[in-house]
């Protein structure tokens, strides 16, 4: 069993390279029973999930553009920290 837990959802790259070609190198060097595992793709869990994801980390992200002040202040902390000027 194939499962590429680093995607999220199946892409012809993936699909093509992991579920074609390693399972013909799998099978040509002697394997037996080879099986690609989908991703999770848009089932309904997992677009509740991302959504759900989506909405905690956006939740509090400021609306409007921050004012001339706190630009400098973070300019500043910035060159504090070792930014380069």
């Amino acid at each position: 069993d194939v499962v590429c837990p680093g995607f999220t959802s199946d892409c012809l790259e993936t699909l093509e390279e992991i579920s074609q070609e390693a399972r013909e190198a799998f099978l040509h060097a002697g394997g037996k029973a080879f099986a690609y595992i989908p991703c999770v793709n848009d089932s309904a869990p997992w677009i509740t999930a991302l959504s759900r994801i989506a909405q905690q980390h956006l939740a509090g992200w400021p609306v409007g553009l921050p004012d001339e002040k706190a630009l400098l202040q973070t300019a500043e902390r910035a060159k504090a920290l070792g930014a380069r000027q």
